[in-house]
């Protein structure tokens, strides 16, 4: 396990207290949670536009129509759920 330290500005600091206490969490055990969720916001935001791309290629190459619309219409709490896992 890695340490960083980790220097505030006074109002994320009191921010982030104020959840501590509410949520009754360690301060470590909280930052850590939210470090994990914002790298899980950015693959998720990553595979989105990966996703938008593909769409626009195969729009491009005209391809089975009914292959389009499965695309187009593919649903990101699907990838969602990929990245849960």
């Amino acid at each position: 396990m890695k340490s960083v330290l980790l220097k505030l500005d006074d109002k994320l600091f009191e921010e982030t207290e104020k959840q501590v206490k509410a949520l009754q969490v360690s301060r470590n055990g909280y930052i850590k949670e939210a470090i994990a969720n914002y790298n899980k916001k950015l693959e998720r935001k990553a595979l989105e536009e990966q996703l938008r791309r593909e769409v626009e290629i195969l729009k491009e190459h005209d391809p089975d129509k009914e292959l389009k619309e499965l695309f187009e219409t593919a649903s990101l709490t699907d990838l969602q759920k990929h990245l849960d896992e």
